[in-house]
């Protein structure tokens, strides 16, 4: 089928604007296409001419409508018009109410009073516990207030050295028992080693505590 209209016949635009009154009276209940098209060419082409004409003139008016049909559509219009109606009145009111600006609050105002000077923070306290003022007091920079199992061993370790090359023995041999380690251990144990322990920090600061210092906190049995 072609889409080219004749020239001589109306284009699609032309032909709904023909159409048109017929097409808005359609929106009356119970108002088909041809019931329109005959309202229009009697002079009826609009929806609140219908609604404001008397039944028995709009059938005489119209060929082949009945005074019963005419009530009908008459009674629809009037009820459409009364419809636009109240839904303009009610656009109207909304339009209004959004125009209607809103009333500004006050902004409360506050009394404060005068600024005062501010005392200074207190000096932070010290973090130090009792048991670091107790190593303090002891002299041992750090670490712990005795000997590490690892520190013991060396010590030992160190001492058995000593004695298989040939240092004098710090205790009593008639009661000291046999073999180096244990020999070392008991000297140790009696507190008669004139060593010190030296203890390194990460950052390469170091503290040499007297072993005496530890003994006092260490348990060696």
């Amino acid at each position: 089928m072609s889409d080219d209209f004749d020239k001589d016949e109306p284009g699609p635009d032309e032909y709904e604007e023909e159409q048109e009154p017929a097409f808005v009276l359609t929106r009356i209940p119970g108002v088909g296409p041809k019931t329109a098209e005959k309202l229009v060419a009697s002079g009826y082409g609009e929806i609140a001419k219908i609604a404001a004409v008397d039944a028995e003139t709009l059938a005489n008016a119209v060929p082949g409508l009945s005074k019963a049909k005419a009530e009908a559509i008459v009674s629809e219009a009037q009820a459409v018009v009364e419809a636009v109606s109240e839904a303009a009145e009610a656009g109207e009111k909304t339009k209004k109410t959004k125009r209607k600006k809103a009333a500004e609050i006050e902004p409360q105002r506050v009394e404060l009073p005068p600024a005062t000077e501010i005392a200074p923070d207190e000096q932070p306290k010290s973090l130090d516990t009792g048991y670091d003022k107790e190593k303090v007091e002891m002299g041992i920079g750090t670490g712990l207030k005795w000997l590490s199992k690892y520190e013991k061993a060396r010590i030992i370790g160190a001492r058995a050295l000593q004695i298989s090359m040939g240092a004098p023995v710090l205790i009593d041999m008639s009661t000291a028992p046999k073999g180096l380690f244990a020999l070392a251990e008991a000297e140790l144990s009696a507190g008669v080693l004139p060593m010190t322990v030296r203890r390194t920090l990460p950052t390469g600061e170091h503290y040499d505590i007297p072993l005496a210092v530890l003994l006092k906190s260490t348990r060696l049995s």
